[in-house]
């Protein structure tokens, strides 16, 4: 078969079991931050989105993503309001992913060992859950380009081809307005153990001057260069180192469940013979010191994938393999096919194979689970977001669980569905003190049994009763919160046990710690209470406050 025919079916077998594996997503419909990112870019042009800070910290004060939402909005003009269009998008890109690991392992490893670095990146959780959530879309597609860009950097080192270069250079200005978590490449190119260093210097240059241009892009763009949902004097914090050696070292649990042990041992011994081939190989090497800086270049990579994670550990928390894993499974999958295959001869290739084999079932043994439960959150919005799209106000509708904490859901649906076609859509009541606003409506609620909205208005009158019973109007409650340039500090008291919660008919109903700190996008204007829940189950609601951004601090007690 010929080279470009193999490539081909490569290709077209790793798309295959892309779509095998991620088939239930076709059916799919709109979940978590979609409608926002629909109406986004509905409302403003990617030049808008590229050079105006108060048009994009709309969107997003803490993170800079614009080809997000111009992927989402090419998806939109091509197919518009279907969704199996956009997953199948978000499929094809995972599969060119898994295509590209193969193509950059082919660069150092035989035919077979590259297929399965590729297998081992589609067979993966983190890779699963992408394809669950569109709202994950720029990390597959800065992905594909950064890989992209890489493979583009070691052929030029190759060849000497400057048009290579030149497209290498392209698709990393294209990574790092996909996700920042790919901003890091050119210290990985630097430090690729390919050519002699002289000629990396001077092949990177343009990629470090991309770097510089995007820290003063970034800088304009959002009002803290660093990234996450904290504020960055909290980085050099014992406690926050704690948080983030404890989060790494879930990681291997989080990735293969239950196995992890299995699999870490095998991913070790993977390392061991890889070293002890190395070491052999390089005694008998003419250029045996250029093939030694690969163990330090694993080292390097792991750095520049795990160290975006780290204001991650904080908040929200890294609590299973989804988008925040996506980088490092797809590092972690080159590596272990590159550590078996680099090496291999005939009597090691079997066993070599068999253990890359082994963890793909070790991952496919925890992913198929873990990826079942997130389509079944998500089997929750595509439920009630249809219904929001279908009804209008005539009716009320009770946000579920998995939706009440990302209302946005439901306020960008309506908010879309508005500016689209004009129409209403149903009364939102996110809470029992809100049951007010359904009188004389018919009041529907997800329920998960059958998967489909019930009418819940019989039961309203007995929840009314409920919540005058458990309430204690006069019980000591403070309330200290502030919303300034795009950050969130709170404080509330005086119990530290139990729960409190922000409650809101425009922003939902969000549990926070009794205090904190994080970057978010409020509802300017939106009132809102906050909710306290004993343990001994009677409940408090403070007064109603209105969100005002970079206007004076809520200071509010009842003794």
């Amino acid at each position: 078969m010929s080279k470009p025919l193999q490539l081909l079916a490569i290709a077209a077998s790793l798309l295959l079991l892309a779509v095998l594996l991620n088939a239930g997503v076709f059916s799919a419909g709109w979940r978590w931050d979609d409608p926002s990112i629909l109406l986004h870019a509905h409302q403003f042009s990617i030049v808008q989105d590229v050079l105006d800070p108060a048009v994009w910290q709309q969107f997003s004060p803490a993170n800079l993503t614009p080809l997000l939402i111009l992927s989402m909005e090419i998806d939109l003009i091509l197919a518009g309001m279907s969704p199996w269009f956009f997953y199948l998008h978000q499929v094809s890109l995972l599969a060119a992913a898994a295509f590209l690991l193969f193509v950059l392992l082919r660069l150092w490893c035989e035919f077979r060992f590259a297929v399965a670095g590729g297998v081992l990146f589609l067979c993966g959780l983190p890779t699963m859950m992408v394809a669950e959530q569109l709202m994950t879309r720029h990390y597959a597609e800065g992905l594909v380009l950064a890989l992209l860009a890489l493979y583009g950097f070691v052929r030029y080192l190759r060849t000497g081809a400057l048009s290579i270069l030149t497209l290498a250079v392209l698709a990393y200005v294209l990574a790092v307005m996909a996700k920042e978590v790919y901003v890091p490449l050119p210290a990985m190119l630097l430090c690729l153990p390919e050519a002699s260093w002289q000629k990396r210097v001077r092949a990177s240059a343009p990629f470090f001057g991309v770097l510089l241009f995007y820290a003063i892009w970034r800088s304009w763009m959002l009002p803290s260069v660093t990234g996450g949902y904290v504020d960055s004097a909290s980085y050099f914090s014992a406690a926050f180192l704690q948080q983030v050696v404890a989060s790494y070292l879930s990681f291997p649990r989080l990735l293969s469940g239950g196995t992890w042990p299995l699999f870490v041992l095998l991913y070790l011994l993977l390392i061991g013979y890889y070293l002890r081939q190395k070491y052999r190989h390089s005694q008998h090497a003419v250029h045996g010191h250029a093939r030694s800086g690969w163990p330090l270049f694993t080292l390097l990579t792991a750095a520049l994938v795990l160290l975006p994670l780290a204001p991650l550990a904080q908040s929200p928390g890294i609590v299973q393999a989804d988008r925040y894993l996506f980088a490092f499974w797809a590092a972690l999958s080159f590596s272990m096919a590159f550590f078996a295959g680099r090496f291999a001869d005939g009597r090691s290739r079997p066993w070599l194979l068999a253990a890359l084999g082994m963890l793909a079932v070790l991952s496919l043994v925890q992913a198929l689970p873990a990826r079942q439960a997130m389509a079944d959150v998500g089997k929750a919005f595509d439920v009630q977001g249809d219904f929001v799209w279908q009804q209008n106000d005539s009716v009320a509708y009770q946000p579920s669980a998995e939706v009440l904490p990302a209302l946005w859901f439901v306020t960008g649906l309506i908010e879309l569905k508005k500016a689209i076609s004009s129409e209403t859509s149903p009364v939102v009541v996110v809470d029992d003190i809100y049951l007010a606003q359904a009188n004389g409506k018919a009041l529907f609620a997800y329920d998960p049994q059958c998967q489909c909205m019930r009418d819940q208005a019989a039961d309203a009158q007995m929840r009314r009763q409920q919540l005058a019973v458990s309430l204690r109007p006069l019980a000591p409650m403070s309330v200290r919160f502030d919303y300034q340039q795009s950050t969130v500090t709170w404080q509330f008291g005086p119990y530290t046990d139990g729960v409190y919660q922000l409650v809101s008919d425009r922003i939902g109903v969000i549990p926070a710690p009794p205090q904190g700190q994080m970057r978010a996008i409020l509802a300017e204007g939106a009132s809102f209470y906050v909710r306290y829940q004993s343990p001994e189950g009677w409940q408090s609601y403070s007064d109603a406050f209105l969100i005002k951004h970079n206007g004076p601090a809520i200071n509010w007690v009842r003794e």
